[in-house]
C-alpha cells in the first residue's frame, strides 16, 4: 500500500530492484544476462559479420535479437535478464530532412540492403539551446554537483529516428504500446534521455517507443516561399508531420515487436505533450492512436497563431540570415549551414517561435476551438499538471517586479484584470515574483489541462486528471515544490538515473504506483487498479482527481476560480480569433 511518513533519506536514486550476486552469476539463468550485459559487443558484431554473409538468412545467430521494419533487417540489443527483453535504437522513420528535404514534410525511407545494426541512438535534433542546463539548475538547488547531469549527444539534422523497447519480441500475443513524445519547448530535448529509457516500462507488459522530431527553427518555420511551394498551402507544422509520420511508422511496424498496432497510447511532458494536443486536433493523427496522456502541457489550447503571424516570423527569419531579396530564397536558406540557420532563429525576438500555427491542413483551426466545438479526436485522455510548474521556469521571467506583473495582468486580461489581480495579490516585488509562480503555473499548466479536461468530457470520453504534488524532501527541495517534469521518473520507474536528486524509500512506492497506473490507462484506458487509490473519473462539475504526491488521494475541484477565469478569457480570445 502507499505511503506517506518520513523515510531516511538516500543519496542518488531510490531503493532499486535485487541486484545480482554470485549466486546468480553460478546459474544459467544468471549468466545470461551476465554474458549480454559483458559481451554484448562481441554478439553483435558476430552476429552482424555471419548475417551479413548470409543473404537469404532470416535468423540471427548467437542467440542475437532481429526484426524486419519498413523493409530492413534490424539487429538489436538484450536488455535485462529475458530472451525477449530488447531494445532497438536509432531505427529510421523517416528519410533525412536535409538538403532539398530541408522544411518540407517527411518523406519515406529507402531501406537499406544487408542488417542493420540498431544498438545505438542516433544523433539528436539540433538543439536551440543548451538543454542540459534545466536539470544542472535543479542539481545546484539541491545542493548536488551539476556535473552529474550528463550533455544530450551529438546532433544532426538527420534525425528522424525512433526507439524501441520491447519484453514481447516473438509473442504471439501483441502488447499495448507506448509512444513517448519528449519535452523541451519544441526548441531542445531528446528521445534518449536517461529518465526515459524504456526498459523498466517495457518490463511491465507494454512495447515503448520515443520518438525525435525536427526543432525550433527546423521544425517550425513557416515562409511565405515555403506556403507557396506546398500542394496544401501549409508551412511550419513539420515537427508535428513528423510525429504523425512515426505514428505510421508504429501503425505499420509495432507487431514484428510484439505490440498492438490497434492499443497505442501517446504520452509526453511539456511540450511533448502540448504537441499530443494538438494532434488531437490534427485530422491528420484521426485513428493513429487510441489513448493519450497529457503531462504538464495542454497550453496548445491558448494558441491561435495563424499561418499568417508564422509567416511573418519566418520573413525575419530569412532577414536574419541574410537572404532577403534573393532570387531563390528557398534555395538560399536551404543552402544555409544548420548552424548559421540555428543562430538566425535565435535572433528572431518574436513569441511563438517554436509552435505550430493554423494552417487548414495538419491543424484546421485554432486548437482551442477544435475542442470547444467537439471537433477534436476523441480517445481515452489521462492529463494533469505539477503544483509547482514556474519554479524551473523562472529564467523565462527572471526579474518580476510588482508593476511589471500588473502590467502583464493587465494586457493578458484586459476588462477582466482587476479579478486577476485579486486572485494573485501582490503589494511588494517579492509578494509579486511568488504570485507570478502561482499564475504561470495556472496559466500555463492547470487551468489549460482543464480547460481540455472539461471538453474530452463533455464529449464522453473517459478522462482522468491528476496533480502531482510531491517535493523533494532534501534541502532545496522546498524551493523547488513539485517543479516542471518532476513526474517523470516517476510515470517511467527511472528514479535512480536522477543521481542528482535525493529520494526517499517512499518516492519508489510512488513510482512503483504511478507507473503501474500509466501501464495499466495504456492496456484498458483506465489506470484503476493495483494498491493505487481510487482514481475517479473527471466529469464537469464534479472535477474529480488524484493527488499524487506525499499521500495519494482523490479531490474534486481543479484550481476553482482562478480557472474559471482563465474559462472567460478564453471564451473573448476565441470569439475574437474567429
Amino acid at each position: 500500500m502507499m505511503r506517506s511518513a518520513p523515510l531516511p533519506i538516500l543519496p542518488g536514486g531510490g531503493e532499486r530492484g535485487r541486484r545480482f550476486d554470485m549466486s546468480d552469476f553460478m546459474s544459467f539463468r544468471g549468466l545470461r544476462p551476465f554474458l549480454r550485459q559483458n559481451l554484448g559487443w562481441w554478439v553483435t558484431a558476430t552476429s552482424a559479420l555471419v548475417l551479413g554473409s548470409l543473404a537469404c538468412s532470416t535468423t540471427a545467430t548467437l542467440d542475437a535479437p532481429m526484426v524486419e521494419a519498413d523493409g530492413e533487417r534490424l539487429l538489436g540489443a538484450f536488455v535485462g535478464g529475458g530472451p525477449a527483453e530488447v531494445v532497438f535504437r536509432g531505427i529510421p522513420y523517416a528519410a533525412p530532412p536535409v538538403g532539398d528535404r530541408r522544411w518540407k514534410p517527411p518523406a519515406p525511407i529507402t531501406p537499406r540492403q544487408g542488417v542493420q545494426r540498431a544498438t545505438d541512438f542516433a544523433p539528436v535534433c539540433v538543439q536551440a539551446t543548451q538543454s542540459a542546463s534545466f536539470y544542472r539548475h535543479i542539481a545546484e538547488t539541491l545542493g548536488q554537483d551539476p556535473k552529474l547531469v550528463s550533455e544530450p549527444g551529438p546532433s544532426s539534422e538527420d534525425c528522424l529516428y525512433l526507439n524501441v523497447w520491447t519484453p514481447n519480441l516473438g509473442g504471439k500475443d501483441l502488447l499495448p504500446v507506448m509512444v513517448w513524445i519528449h519535452g523541451g519547448g519544441n526548441a531542445n530535448g531528446v528521445a534518449a534521455a536517461a529518465q526515459t529509457d524504456g526498459a523498466r516500462l517495457a518490463r511491465q507488459g507494454v512495447v515503448v517507443v520515443t520518438i525525435s522530431y525536427r526543432l525550433n527553427v527546423f521544425g517550425f518555420l513557416a515562409h511565405p516561399a515555403l506556403t507557396a511551394e506546398s500542394e496544401h498551402g501549409s508551412s511550419g507544422n513539420y515537427a508535428l508531420l513528423d510525429q504523425i509520420a512515426a505514428l505510421r511508422w508504429v501503425q505499420r511496424n509495432v507487431s514484428a515487436f510484439g505490440g498492438d498496432p490497434d492499443q497505442v497510447t501517446v504520452f509526453g511532458e511539456s511540450a511533448g505533450a502540448t504537441d499530443i494536443t494538438y494532434l488531437l486536433a490534427s485530422p491528420l493523427a484521426h485513428g493513429l492512436f487510441h489513448h493519450a496522456a497529457i503531462q504538464s502541457g495542454g497550453f496548445a489550447v491558448s494558441d491561435f497563431r495563424t499561418l499568417g503571424e508564422a509567416e511573418a516570423v519566418g520573413a525575419s527569419f530569412a532577414e536574419a540570415l541574410g537572404v532577403v531579396g534573393s532570387e531563390a530564397v528557398l534555395a538560399a536558406m536551404r543552402a544555409a549551414p544548420a548552424e548559421d540557420v540555428r543562430r538566425a532563429w535565435l535572433a528572431v525576438k518574436k513569441p511563438g517561435t517554436n509552435a505550430p500555427n493554423v494552417d487548414r491542413w495538419v491543424l484546421p483551426d485554432a486548437t482551442g476551438r477544435t475542442f470547444d466545438e467537439g471537433k477534436h479526436n476523441q480517445v481515452p485522455l489521462i492529463v494533469g499538471f505539477n503544483t509547482d510548474e514556474w519554479t524551473t521556469l523562472r529564467h523565462y521571467w527572471p526579474d518580476v517586479t510588482l508593476d511589471g506583473f500588473r502590467q502583464v495582468l493587465g494586457t493578458i486580461y484586459g476588462p477582466l484584470a482587476d479579478r486577476a489581480m485579486e486572485l494573485y495579490p501582490a503589494t511588494s516585488d517579492a509578494e509579486a515574483a511568488a504570485a507570478a509562480d502561482r499564475w504561470q503555473t495556472d496559466w500555463y499548466f492547470a487551468c489549460p489541462s482543464r480547460f481540455i479536461a472539461e471538453r474530452m468530457a463533455r464529449a464522453g470520453g473517459p478522462v482522468h486528471f491528476y496533480m502531482f504534488s510531491r517535493a523533494v524532501q532534501a534541502p532545496g527541495g522546498e524551493r523547488l515544490g513539485a517543479y516542471h517534469g518532476a513526474e517523470i521518473p516517476y510515470v517511467w520507474d527511472t528514479l535512480s538515473v536522477e543521481t542528482w536528486v535525493p529520494r526517499q524509500l517512499y518516492d519508489q512506492e510512488l513510482a512503483d504506483a504511478m507507473s503501474a497506473a500509466w501501464v495499466r490507462f495504456a492496456a484498458t484506458g483506465n489506470p484503476n487498479g493495483g494498491d493505487l487509490p481510487t482514481w475517479p473519473a473527471y466529469h464537469s462539475g464534479e472535477e474529480g482527481f488524484l493527488q499524487l504526491g506525499d499521500t495519494v488521494r482523490a479531490g474534486s475541484g481543479v484550481r476553482r476560480g482562478f480557472c474559471e477565469l482563465f474559462e472567460e478569457l478564453q471564451s473573448i480570445r476565441m470569439a475574437d480569433s474567429s
